[in-house]
């Protein structure tokens, strides 16, 4: 038998959350990726969810994603190696909008989401425009927040509350709309 690494056991933490609101009947999840790369051995695990009560006519979902390299892995791995700076997990919440947001807009989203996951998140937005032919363009934004550094084994417990967190940014993004 072997021991699960940090990856392991915080992904088994955020699924049981995301099911968790699922049962409660709060979200919906929409999505779930759990991805072994093997040309850089990396895991990636992405779980995508809506709210159920739709407060908007559009469609607006988010997702939790939990990513650790390498290095990662190998701090925890190695006996006699272990480099505590390098275990852990990046976290990034993304929360995709199917519309273009104007400035006003996105710099009212901007204070909402940095009142919800504080001033110290690195919160960035992404626009894309998709154009058909004889169609006029469609516009997606995805908004990501992320910590700027690993989240630890000892931080587990903090991905229940991330899940809170992005459920209330998406209700944000749906008031503004």
């Amino acid at each position: 038998m072997f021991d699960p690494t940090a990856f392991e056991n915080m992904k088994v933490v955020l699924e049981g959350a995301v099911y968790d609101r699922d049962f409660v009947g709060d979200i919906t999840v929409i999505s779930r990726d759990d991805i072994v790369n093997l040309s850089t051995m990396s895991r990636t695990y992405k779980i995508g969810l809506e709210l159920k009560q739709y407060m908007a006519p559009i469609s607006i979902s988010g997702a939790i994603e939990i990513h650790a390299g390498i290095e990662n892995l190998s701090a925890e791995l190695l006996e006699g190696h272990i480099n505590e700076t390098h275990t852990g997990c990046t976290v990034d919440i993304f929360i995709s909008i199917p519309a273009k947001l104007d400035e006003v807009i996105a710099q009212e989203l901007l204070n909402q989401l940095e009142r919800i996951w504080g001033d110290q998140r690195i919160i960035t937005f992404k626009t894309s425009k998709t154009v058909r032919k004889k169609e006029k363009p469609d516009y997606s934004t995805v908004c990501k927040v992320s910590f700027g550094r690993l989240v630890k084994e000892e931080q587990m417990e903090d991905l229940e509350d991330m899940v809170e967190y992005l459920i209330q940014s998406i209700q944000a993004v749906k008031i503004q709309e």
